[in-house]
């Protein structure tokens, strides 16, 4: 077995133009990785043209406290913890350790507290979240001030939104709309876009949707956060409205809704000139959860079996550990807040993730333990954000914490980007879990292939070029 180094400083990341993150929701590695679900293209497809984490973990419980953990560095909090029952700002405010904030109730940050996304401005880059459904039902969140779904201050919004039918959009699920270094900036607002975009109107331009960016290479952002629907991220089992199945009658959720996004958008990526410069495309989970069916999730998750007594449910173990020596930060005992009535241990559980480029050798998998902290230290890296942050090396919150590892060549594993064909999962090697400081490659690493059906001419199921 191959192994993989950790250092950030000793190793560099290859020259990756163009990053797109598809945050979906709430499923342990067991419900999406192993063939359970009615999800062959998250599960069996995209592996073949990259990279399966299968030691990637979530940060905490409920959804909420992960999306910020991936963005800022800042650990759980009561409130995050339960998805934000008041959309308000955080109190008090106030600095802690290793750059944390005191949340002892609220959700939305003060300005002092910066995310990758403030990072990648100061860097000049360009960057933009897209976001499903929002803004579809006229004052349920405002579409041209990052998605909020009313003023913080005071008192604040209660009950910040769920799924309707009409506009399954959820602030939960958008990253930008909790910190005021982002909210307070009209400029940055102007990049929190409906994923389809949205027609001018009086007093607005026009906001260009991800499919219209993909066109060329210079209106695609260096950095792009997609966050589908509450349909489409596989969170509901039954979705409030479209499925993306083009079937009006059909509502089902869960993975089948996500596979259905992913088949849709992931094709069009790959065949854009920005991801054939040098891009990346992360696909991954907020956190892992036990059986849905007990929890009022996506039935979805389950093997099909008709009668209950065999009809066996995923992991739950997978749903409550942690690793890299994650900290519980300053304002929570647990990040796994006590989740599912279970004494959790301080984590958000397995999730597992898929990663496509150039740069990663197809069907290769790597067991090295991953979560949210490494994402943004990685993200950091990838655009040599290297001033500043708790550490002064450009990482914030707990993405700088000591001996964390980033991506390594584990993941970046063909440097040269060479373009190869798709390849059966695992076939071009497997890299363990290590403490070592190695580049190693994996044991049986079968030959490099190229030539005109290379990856980078060689797209999934349903793409056009």
């Amino acid at each position: 077995m191959g192994t993989a180094a950790a250092d950030s400083h000793s190793f560099h990341p290859p020259k990756i133009k163009h990053v797109w993150t598809i945050m979906l929701e709430n499923k342990s590695y067991e419900a999406s990785f192993t063939g359970l679900n009615q999800n062959s293209y998250l599960w069996k497809t995209l592996p073949q043209y990259g990279e399966l984490l299968r030691q990637y973990y979530g940060t905490g419980h409920y959804s909420l406290d992960n999306y910020i953990s991936a963005v800022s560095g800042q650990a759980p909090a009561p409130d995050n913890q339960d998805d934000c029952p008041q959309y308000k700002d955080v109190s008090p405010g106030t600095a802690a350790a290793d750059g944390q904030v005191h949340a002892s109730s609220g959700c939305v940050y003060p300005k002092s507290v910066s995310t990758l996304f403030n990072q990648l401005d100061a860097k000049h880059l360009g960057w933009k979240a897209y976001m499903q459904d929002m803004g579809k039902t006229a004052g349920r969140e405002d579409p041209y001030h990052c998605g909020i779904p009313g003023d913080p201050s005071g008192n604040g919004v209660p009950d910040p939104g769920g799924a309707t039918a009409a506009d399954q959009y959820v602030p939960k699920h958008n990253p930008t709309a909790w910190f005021r270094s982002l909210v307070d900036n009209p400029a940055d607002c102007k990049k929190v876009v409906p994923l389809d975009g949205r027609a001018a109107e009086p007093g607005h331009m026009a906001l260009s949707g991800l499919a219209q960016d993909l066109k060329s290479e210079a209106t695609t952002p260096a950095f792009s956060w997609i966050t589908p629907d509450n349909c489409s991220d596989a969170h509901d089992s039954t979705c409030k409205g479209d499925n993306g199945s083009g079937d009006p009658k059909n509502h089902q959720g869960g993975l089948y809704a996500s596979d259905l996004f992913l088949q849709k958008w992931i094709p069009q990526i790959m065949a854009s000139p920005a991801f054939q410069d040098g891009g990346l495309i992360d696909i991954t989970f907020d956190e892992a959860f036990p059986p849905y069916k007990l929890y009022g999730n996506s039935t979805g998750d389950y093997t099909g079996n008709t009668d209950p007594k065999l009809n066996t449910p995923t992991d739950t173990s997978q749903s409550i550990v942690a690793c890299c020596n994650e900290l519980p930060g300053p304002n929570t005992s647990q990040p796994g807040f006590q989740a599912f009535g279970q004494d959790t241990t301080p984590g958000g559980g397995i999730t597992g993730s898929v990663l496509i480029s150039r740069y990663i050798k197809p069907g290769t998998v790597s067991d090295q333990p991953y979560n949210h902290y490494s994402w943004l230290r990685s993200m950091e890296d990838l655009f040599k954000i290297n001033r500043g942050g708790t550490d002064g090396h450009g990482h914030l919150g707990y993405a700088a914490a000591p001996g964390l590892r980033p991506f390594g060549p584990d993941v970046y594993n063909n440097p040269t980007g060479r373009a190869m064909q798709p390849a059966a999962m695992g076939s071009n090697g497997v890299y363990s879990a290590t403490a070592k400081q190695a580049q190693d490659q994996p044991a049986a690493v079968q030959p490099d292939f190229t030539g005109a059906n290379a990856v980078h001419d060689s797209l999934p199921r349903g793409a056009a070029k």
